[in-house]
């Protein structure tokens, strides 16, 4: 009840006595509501998976695939307890800065050229500065930057991430003299910082979707599913799975590499090899497999093309063998990789392929050992190092190694001789609409 200002102050105290225990009575009133309320919600909540912690103290939080694997919002902590090699290559790169600071001419000095961007991170937020034409690289950037957003939106404490200015390239490697973010790297590239590729968000070109989409496929293939109808459709066994090799590609990227792997394949029945002309539209047709049909093999091929392959995480998230050469381009989950022991996920053959018959017909006479290959794929990439969720901790663990890096703090606007302020860069927002 409201009294109104008019009324007179003797009022106001009447019944005092009757007004608190009215308080008391209305006290206990809420307090057993509330309890009844908080006893009700609790017993709801306990039927299903709680939300991870976004706290300090994660000594209780484990990471689980089904329920984080898609929360791009996870803390600093439970993204370092999570992946705990996930960051290698950037704290590498960071300490080799440690005695030489990145300064903004450093920065400043880089021509960004086709396919290559500059962008700068204000309080969370971010700004294209520059955006180089992409004749050859297509819809990379687009994707490459709208990861970026999703890592920078997502995760509570934006505002406190620290200031950086940037130069990406959406090429397959760079050959820069500056701080340079791409895709791939080689141990002699001590400029280059590792960032997470444009396949992450989607890739149309090559007719690969949204990488949520693609893994759900994938599981699919493996796991099953339930369809729109209630349909339940079961997964493929591993052991029933074709026991063959598996590779679809151009060797033009590549012809040194991949040209050894189609000679080492030749003739073998275990082989299931073959070139796709991208110019033509009826060899893409004919010879284009999806990616998730790729995970109806036992044992998937992986080869480097120009620098690193993009078709590499996809092949990781199957419940079968991936089968590569010794690589030369890292990219960001490589750090997991593991080639021998009963952690295997993987299997690791020459860079000429001088031994891939041997150890393909191993795999095929072992197949227990081939699944445990598989099977410790899956728990370490598809429910891993490959989610989602451990590609946003990576985009900004790649921006606290590289602000820790330099020396320079970015300016979001130029002043003018008459005191009137320039923006230097357009938010992404905007930019999102009106670029490209």
């Amino acid at each position: 009840m409201r009294w109104s200002q008019g009324q007179s102050s003797r009022l106001r105290f009447v019944g005092t006595g009757a007004v608190l225990s009215l308080i008391a009575v209305t006290f206990i009133i809420f307090s057993t509501k509330y309890s009844s309320d908080v006893t009700k919600y609790a017993l709801k909540n306990a039927l299903k998976p709680t939300s991870p912690p976004i706290c300090k103290n994660i000594t209780s939080w484990e990471f689980a695939a089904d329920r984080d694997g898609n929360n791009h919002g996870l803390s600093e902590e439970q993204c370092r307890a999570a992946f705990p090699k996930l960051f290698v290559e950037l704290d590498k790169s960071a300490s080799l800065k440690e005695s030489n600071r990145i300064q903004f001419k450093d920065v400043d000095g880089i021509t960004v050229e086709d396919g290559m961007i500059r962008g700068i991170i204000d309080h969370g937020e971010l700004y294209v500065v520059d955006f180089g034409a992409m004749p050859a690289t297509f819809s990379r950037g687009k994707a490459t930057l709208n990861s970026l957003q999703r890592a920078l939106t997502s995760f509570p404490d934006r505002d406190r991430l620290p200031n950086i200015e940037f130069v990406m390239t959406t090429e397959d490697f760079s050959n820069g003299e500056g701080p340079i973010w791409s895709y791939s790297k080689r141990d002699e590239d001590e400029n280059v910082w590792l960032m997470p590729d444009f396949g992450y968000w989607s890739w149309p070109e090559v007719k690969i979707g949204p990488y949520k989409d693609v893994r759900r496929r994938i599981a699919a293939v493996d796991d099953g599913e339930v369809t729109v109808d209630g349909q339940i459709v079961p997964g493929l066994p591993f052991q029933e799975k074709k026991k063959q090799l598996v590779w679809r590609g151009s060797v033009a990227t590549n012809p040194q590499v991949r040209g050894k792997l189609l000679k080492a394949a030749q003739g073998r029945s275990w082989a299931s090899i073959r070139v796709i002309d991208w110019d033509d539209e009826n060899d893409i047709r004919f010879n284009l497999l999806p990616m998730e049909e790729h995970c109806r093999y036992m044992f998937l091929a992986h080869t480097e093309g120009r620098s690193f392959s993009g078709r590499g995480k996809y092949l990781l998230n199957c419940r079968s063998v991936t089968v590569s050469h010794k690589l030369v381009w890292r990219e960001a989950h490589h750090a997991a990789l593991i080639s021998s022991g009963p952690d295997a996920n993987f299997v690791e053959v020459e860079r000429d392929f001088s031994d891939l018959d041997h150890k393909v017909e191993f795999l095929i006479d072992n197949p227990e050992a081939a699944e445990r290959i598989a099977n410790n794929a899956v728990a370490t990439f598809r429910d891993r190092y490959l989610t989602p969720a451990a590609e946003s901790c990576y985009w900004r663990h790649l921006i606290q190694q590289y602000a820790s890096s330099a020396d320079f703090e970015p300016l979001l606007h130029t002043t003018q001789d008459d005191g009137k302020k320039n923006p230097r860069g357009v938010p992404f927002e905007t930019w999102v609409l009106t670029g490209l």
